[in-house]
């Protein structure tokens, strides 16, 4: 009997047939999850002047058009009209769902279609910077959403570990996205500098992992305040259990000269996009004051920003400032929740290894796989 999968061939006798079965099936159902190849997202985008003044923030709020589900969302605070660096007070103090008017949503709240970016200034303002909010839509996918919080109060001094602010999904649903909100912004230094998939210890989701189920968040000031300063996760959860979703991450070098930023991207292995985020340490410690976000979006592959109306982003993109100071040893982890991909197609010269080597010599079958560059044949 000969059984065909590609470029493979096997022969063997019927009586082997049930052995192959099995095999067969465990590589015939590596394939793409159904949702990877229905689900499509679009990025719709809002952007607002900056007020000039310390300590105050600034709402940018994008809305999800009609037919599509909110799933995630981001942020860019930069420069208006020229191509110049943002003074070192302009700063990302939120990056969350919400309402119509900015307010971030509850804690158990459903549904959300807005999604709002909350631009920053610290001890420091300048005329002419702006915020932009990314809201994340799909449609295809997640029909229906709930969100959860987490807040932690205070943050951990330089060189200590931060504190962690999680939210995690209920049991049967899917963590699809998520967000970080630092309160108040009359804070000059505090903001957040962390906002990404998770456990529910608040580990951040290393590269491959899959279906992480929560959303963490953590802060860093100059002064910290436990008593004012508060950091709040999003998790943004789909009812549909059966999203099966995959982690994309890039660890790399940040800022270390001070006034000076970096840009980052990680892409999707599947190319398609749900959410993403990014978070800055040292070492895995709080970094350095000064340092602080101005960006986490749906990007290019180059890292810039996407447009409203982008249709499918597969990567994310995050660009982090160094303050006044030099700040040695800054790391930049940069993560894309993505829609998982193929599960590891079992290689050809490996499908062989897969048959139980006992009933291949009892029942003296012979397997032949074809390659399209010559044969390999093994026999008993």
């Amino acid at each position: 009997m000969e059984i065909r999968s590609g470029s493979v061939r096997l022969k063997a006798g019927r009586a082997l047939v049930s052995t192959l079965i099995p095999v067969c099936a465990t590589v015939w159902l590596a394939l793409p999850p159904a949702e990877a190849a229905s689900l499509s997202t679009q990025v719709a985008t809002a952007t607002q002047p900056m007020g000039n003044a310390a300590g105050t923030a600034t709402n940018a709020v994008a809305q999800c058009p009609s037919g599509t589900t909110l799933i995630g969302g981001g942020i860019e605070v930069g420069r208006a009209a020229d191509t110049a660096t943002p003074g070192n007070g302009l700063k990302v103090n939120g990056t969350m769902p919400s309402d119509s008017g900015g307010n971030p949503v509850t804690n158990g709240g459903t549904d959300p279609s807005f999604w709002t970016a909350v631009g920053g200034f610290g001890g420091q303002s300048e005329a002419g910077d702006q915020v932009t909010s990314f809201a994340m839509c799909s449609t295809g996918g997640p029909a229906h959403t709930v969100v959860e919080t987490g807040s932690v109060s205070g943050v951990a001094a330089q060189g200590s570990p931060p504190l962690i602010a999680t939210a995690s999904c209920p049991s049967g649903t899917s963590l699809v996205g998520g967000g970080a909100l630092g309160t108040p912004p009359s804070e000059p230094s505090f903001k957040p500098i962390a906002s990404y998939p998770s456990n529910s210890a608040g580990v951040a989701s290393a590269n491959g992992d899959q279906n992480p189920t929560s959303w963490s968040a953590y802060g860093s000031a100059g002064a910290p305040n436990p008593a004012t300063q508060v950091t709040t996760a999003f998790a943004v959860c789909s009812t549909d259990a059966t999203v099966q979703t995959q982690v994309a991450r890039a660890d790399l070098a940040g800022p270390q000269a001070a006034s000076t930023f970096t840009t980052s991207t990680v892409a999707c292995a599947s190319g398609t996009l749900l959410d993403g985020g990014v978070s800055v340490d040292v070492g895995g410690a709080t970094p350095q004051q000064g340092v602080h976000l101005r960006g986490s979006y749906p990007s290019d592959a180059t890292g810039s920003p996407l447009g409203n109306g982008a249709l499918n982003p597969g990567s994310w993109g995050a660009v982090v400032q160094a303050g006044g100071q030099a700040t040695p040893g800054t790391n930049v982890h940069t993560l894309a929740l993505c829609v998982a991909g193929p599960q590891g197609v079992v290689p050809e010269s490996h499908i062989a290894a897969l048959l139980p080597l006992s009933a291949a010599v009892l029942l003296g079958a012979t397997f032949v796989v074809v390659r399209r560059r010559g044969a390999v044949s093994a026999g008993n």
